[in-house]
């Protein structure tokens, strides 16, 4: 009889054992979902657009203007490479074709920045008033760009970002390791700031542009199995419920570095859920 109780009492004890682990398995659940919902964060989703750019860094030029000489004989030069000279100043003098000893005459105003050596006998002026940076573009972004396109130039000593245009595309690219680059110039105007000519500047030239669609940032987007899907800000009200049912399926389109296009049913409107990043939930995967 006395064996009996004892068996009584170990399966007793057993079930009170089973039941509170099971209960704190539950509890520990809810007390997961209620804080992940407690740390998620809501998002409106509204029409909004995407671009994509094109960036690449170059060296600040400008524009120039090159005085070529009537013969390879340039008998005298009487500037240096950095004078500032005014349009129709002497420069230096050759011989014609006659044997006359002419003068070279500056075709413009500027910044002296070649003069005639044993490479070339050409002189070259600089405008400082126009402003220029080449960038090199990849092959394939390179015929999304067109002459006369807006450009933005950032120049980084002066921290200061200027708008530009694009006034040249090189046909001609640089191959290097089997990759292609093309030359593409961007002049722009620098107003008062003081800009200098071998300064570096960025450069970036919007490539596409999306507009009037549903946009989110990256980390709304919840990936399972091959599906995607955004979380519904309903689930805040319940919790304990299973997030998939609250699961807004999504295809994605267009993106830039921080944000995504989605595109779904009846999506602009919806206010949904970011998860934490650092959430380990078994539903969640970026």
């Amino acid at each position: 009889m006395k064996k009996k109780n004892n068996k009584k009492k170990w399966i007793a004890l057993l079930v009170v054992i089973v039941v509170i682990a099971v209960g704190g398995a539950w509890w520990q659940s809810n007390r997961s979902r209620t804080s992940l919902a407690a740390r998620s964060e809501r998002f409106l989703i509204e029409s909004s657009s995407i671009s994509l750019v094109s960036l690449a860094s170059g060296k600040i030029t400008s524009g120039s203007i090159t005085v070529q000489t009537s013969s390879t004989s340039v008998v005298q030069v009487d500037v240096q490479v950095g004078d500032i000279v005014e349009k129709d100043q002497q420069l230096g003098e050759t011989i014609n074709n006659i044997g006359q000893q002419v003068a070279i005459i500056a075709e413009a105003s500027g910044l002296i920045t070649q003069i005639p050596s044993g490479v070339s006998n050409e002189f070259h002026i600089a405008d400082p008033s126009i402003l220029q940076v080449q960038i090199a573009i990849g092959e394939k972004d390179i015929h999304k760009i067109s002459l006369d396109q807006q450009a933005d130039v950032y120049v980084e000593a002066l921290d200061v970002e200027f708008e530009g245009t694009v006034t040249n595309i090189n046909k001609i690219g640089n191959t290097n390791q089997d990759y292609t680059t093309y030359p593409v110039t961007i002049s722009f105007d620098h107003g008062d700031n003081d800009v200098f000519i071998g300064m570096s500047a960025s450069a970036k030239i919007e490539i596409s542009r999306k507009d009037n669609i549903a946009v989110v940032p990256f980390e709304a987007i919840i990936t399972s199995n091959t599906n995607r899907y955004v979380l519904s800000a309903e689930w805040l009200d319940f919790p304990n419920q299973p997030q998939e049912d609250f699961y807004i399926p999504v295809t994605t389109g267009i993106a830039d570095v921080y944000n995504v296009e989605v595109i779904g049913t009846d999506l602009i409107g919806q206010e949904i859920l970011i998860l934490p990043r650092s959430s380990s939930f078994p539903f969640f995967n970026q």
